[in-house]
């Protein structure tokens, strides 16, 4: 799994600081996108590109999610195969690596901005929507 997008890719950091900050710290970080402030409950379009971060802001405008270049979520996928949505995923955002994980397993409780868990039912379709963490 390698990243087709050029400079920084995800900001962890900014987490919990204003959105206007995230804003300017994304495009001084990497001259390559455009962060676009997005209020918690908008819709925005899926697709994948490099020159575009979401910064996701509560109703304080301040971040909630971690802005990352590319899709970071896939509700689209419950319900179906988790190796279908393994490959989605991997497909859609090369720079996560998307593991499928049976419900009810044990997993460290830690944030990576470059993995996905395809959580699975018994019958191996994906039972939560897959997010970065």
């Amino acid at each position: 799994m390698s990243s087709e997008c050029k400079g920084k890719s995800s900001w962890p950091e900014l987490v919990g600081v204003q959105g206007t900050v995230a804003e300017a710290t994304i495009e001084r970080e990497n001259s390559y996108v455009d962060a676009v402030i997005v209020p918690e409950g908008s819709a925005v379009i899926l697709d994948f590109r490099c020159d575009r971060v979401w910064v996701w802001v509560d109703k304080n405008g301040i971040v909630y999610r971690v802005p990352t270049i590319g899709k970071n979520s896939w509700p689209e996928l419950v319900g179906v195969q988790g190796t279908v949505a393994e490959a989605t995923i991997e497909r859609e955002n090369p720079s996560v690596d998307a593991i499928i994980v049976e419900d009810g397993s044990v997993v460290t409780a830690d944030f990576r901005c470059d993995r996905v868990r395809v959580w699975v039912r018994t019958d191996g379709t994906v039972s939560k929507v897959p997010v970065i963490g």
